[in-house]
């Protein structure tokens, strides 16, 4: 292979690359209805369920759709959480990681992401991809 089309292939692959990163999510906000459709897992509070580096996928959802069970995005002072609802209220509801001992306190429903794709029950949940997009994100 002679430089020029070495030069040509890693233009396509890095084209294909950019494209995958920054078009795909683009792509999964307008299907899945929220400004943020992936999260990587940085933390094990939701274990075994979702463990550290897992990528999960986020549909928008609204208030009255929130139920007791579902896994819940929301926006706190340093970043996204991820966790179980444990509580419904009228303004707020209260979440709980599976692996966490106390509850956390109220959160408004404006807070509210999203709620996880899940498959039956369980979130759908790919490893280690999250930290890829962890790293990438930096």
């Amino acid at each position: 292979m002679d430089l020029k089309n070495l030069i040509k292939d890693a233009g396509i692959f890095v084209l294909i690359v950019g494209g995958v990163l920054y078009g795909l999510p683009a792509v999964l906000s307008s299907v899945l209805n929220t400004t943020h459709p992936m999260a990587a897992i940085s933390s094990n509070s939701m274990w075994p369920v979702l463990e550290k580096g897992d990528l999960i996928l986020i549909k928008g959802t609204k208030k009255d759709d929130i139920k007791i069970g579902d896994v819940v995005v929301y926006e706190a002072e340093n970043g996204f959480i991820i966790h179980r609802v444990t509580e419904l209220m009228d303004e707020s509801f209260i979440t709980k990681g599976d692996a966490n001992t106390a509850s956390d306190q109220p959160i408004k429903y404006d807070k509210v992401v999203g709620k996880t794709i899940n498959l039956g029950d369980s979130p759908i949940a790919v490893p280690y991809l999250g930290n890829i997009t962890a790293f990438a994100s930096r």
